[in-house]
């Protein structure tokens, strides 16, 4: 049995992971641990035998970041179980008892997407994305019969944006949570006033 550990929370992450929607997106300044937070929700909500699709915008910034906090937060966590870098792909402990597949892919030809079954996806960086990695992925969420989730970490770039269609305009089942960078209070004390500057 793994010994699942602890991983510390500032309140607007917090209110991000007790959310229940289907559509999530955490939308947030540069060092408020968006991709964070993204690596931490899709460990605590993946179940056992199921298939999780990380998405980035390109492959550099899935292999340079997305990646290396998922393997941060899940080494934390303790329930990472392995990784194939020829696949590009994990095995993770759930805290159901049982062990689920995570694939990472880059959303720079949205076709490539097509194809598995999933239970849940997280987009990092997805107002990077284009609107069709959304439309695609979405189109994912059928594993098991049953509809699965997206969780959505970005920066903010405007009202006529597509996460700002999908996250900030109150649909249903979907919620969406601002954090500003001076809102982590895990970051160094002079970061916010050296990135404002």
């Amino acid at each position: 049995m793994t010994d699942h550990k602890q991983i510390l929370l500032y309140p607007k992450q917090r209110e991000f992971i007790d959310a229940t929607s289907r559509l999530r997106g955490f939308c947030a300044g540069i060092g408020a641990g968006k991709s964070h937070i993204g690596a931490y929700d899709l460990f605590i909500r993946a179940k056992a035998n199921r298939l999780y699709l990380i998405i980035a915008p390109t492959f550099s910034m899935l292999r340079d970041a997305t990646f290396r906090s998922f393997r941060e937060v899940g080494d934390q966590l303790g329930l990472l179980d392995a990784v194939h870098r020829t696949e590009f792909s994990a095995r993770i402990h759930t805290k159901d008892g049982g062990l689920a597949e995570v694939l990472f892919r880059s959303g720079d030809d949205p076709d490539h997407l097509r194809g598995p079954n999933i239970s849940g996806i997280w987009m990092d960086e997805a107002s990077l994305l284009v609107e069709d990695a959304y439309l695609i992925a979405i189109g994912r969420l059928r594993e098991a019969g049953e509809m699965g989730w997206i969780t959505a970490t970005f920066t903010p770039k405007g009202r006529a944006h597509w996460t700002y269609k999908v996250f900030g305009t109150q649909r249903t089942d979907t919620t969406l949570v601002h954090a500003t960078t001076n809102d982590n209070p895990f970051l160094h004390r002079d970061f916010y006033a050296e990135t404002r500057s």
